[in-house]
């Protein structure tokens, strides 16, 4: 019984560690921008607006202290401030191995700025990519050549092998072309995506006549997007925001918000808003929702989406089914991407090795305990890059030639 209750004790300390490592504390450092985005949802903000060092320092600090590990940036532009590295270099001294900036991209063309974001202690870069076209990217950003220095930039970061992700906001100039987009930037060594559906709110509420598409019109798209994604091995890596689960039939999982955001945001003024609490605040639900099997999880849909568009298309899901497949061209996950790196300089390698070796690299942070490592080097023996040898009792993991 002793035993049990030790074992029971281990297993809750684990449990409040991996919820610990997945909260997000996120910065908002300023409102002003390099862009003109056509879909911006600060329009109308204060864009002189931005929170001193003192404070955000003190917020780095208190997130730690709070059991935060996860540390993002964002805007604004949040490069434009003339202390960012001073920033980041802040927050990793204090702890952080997970430091994310989300950017359109235009500054890191300039390649000593990236190293020098590297160096700071930069481990995650979210691009904001609207299209694989660049007179399309740059009419919606408003900057006329921001799409050659944001692909720039994305060599830059590539060459320093930190983690990268892109989201792209759903609008009527890219909404038929999601797949293509996708895959183009998958030959570009993304593998993580992130699909935002539009809050009408801001300039995107102003421009929704010559910008907005219904769910209903994009839904086709999102679901060809993520059989491309199940076909290149990556069928976890695409998720959907402000997406209700009734417009990905069959993968409703992918919408984000149907499990806990954990992220705290912080902004100029110092405000404090829990995604958790606040992001149904402005949702509604229609009788149609009722008997529906995510109503509980499900946070419903804009408010300005229905002023808009009305509630046509909306439905009950009654099952989620779920199929996937893998396709000739092999594309690799963050995770896995950094187990060949690792393999690459010791190979074989155990699960304990592995984790060690990973600590000095900043292509995924995501190995909190043994079980990254396994499903990533378990995926990468079905795409045939590693196989598996047991030796002394362990498990190894070898690159194939």
């Amino acid at each position: 019984m002793v035993r049990k209750t030790k074992i029971l004790k281990k297993e809750r300390s684990v449990n409040v560690k991996r919820k610990s490592l997945n909260k997000c504390y996120e910065i908002i450092l300023n409102y002003n921008c390099n862009a003109k985005c056509l879909f911006c949802s600060q329009g109308s903000f204060d864009k002189s607006l931005n929170a001193s060092f003192n404070d955000i320092a003190k917020n780095i600090y208190s997130a730690y202290k709070k059991g935060y590990r996860r540390l993002g940036f964002t805007g604004g532009e949040p490069l434009l401030r003339p202390d960012i590295i001073k920033i980041i270099s802040l927050a990793k001294s204090i702890g952080f191995d997970f430091i994310r900036i989300q950017t359109n991209g235009i500054k890191l063309a300039d390649k000593k700025f990236a190293e020098r974001l590297v160096e700071a202690g930069l481990t995650v870069c979210k691009f904001s990519f609207m299209s694989d076209k660049a007179e399309i990217h740059d009419k919606l950003v408003g900057v006329k050549g921001a799409w050659k220095k944001a692909m720039f930039g994305l060599k830059n970061l590539k060459e320093l092998k930190i983690r990268i992700g892109t989201n792209i906001l759903i609008n009527k100039l890219n909404f038929n072309r999601l797949p293509e987009i996708i895959y183009y930037f998958l030959e570009k060594g993304i593998s993580n995506f992130v699909i935002i559906y539009p809050m009408y709110i801001g300039s995107m509420r102003e421009n929704h006549l010559k910008l907005g598409t219904s769910l209903p019109e994009a839904e086709k798209y999102f679901i060809s997007a993520i059989k491309l994604m199940e076909k290149a091995g990556l069928s976890g890596e695409i998720l959907f925001l402000n997406v209700p689960p009734c417009f990905l039939t069959g993968h409703e999982s992918l919408a984000i918000g149907l499990e806990r955001f954990n992220t705290l945001v912080t902004d100029p003024s110092g405000n404090k808003t829990d995604l958790d609490e606040s992001a149904d605040k402005a949702k509604l639900h229609a009788s149609v929702c009722r008997s529906c099997s995510f109503k509980k999880k499900c946070m419903g849909v804009d408010k300005n989406y229905i002023d808009i568009w009305g509630w046509t298309g909306f439905n009950s899901v009654k099952k989620s089914e779920k199929t996937i497949g893998l396709g000739k061209k092999i594309f690799f996950s963050d995770n896995e991407s950094c187990v060949i790196e690792i393999l690459k300089k010791k190979s074989p390698a155990g699960a304990a090795e592995i984790l060690k070796l990973a600590k000095n690299m900043v292509l995924c942070r995501d190995c909190s305990d043994g079980n990254a490592v396994i499903n990533a080097a378990e995926n990468l023996i079905k795409k045939n890059i590693v196989e598996k040898v047991f030796k002394k009792g362990r498990y190894y993991w070898t690159l194939k030639n």
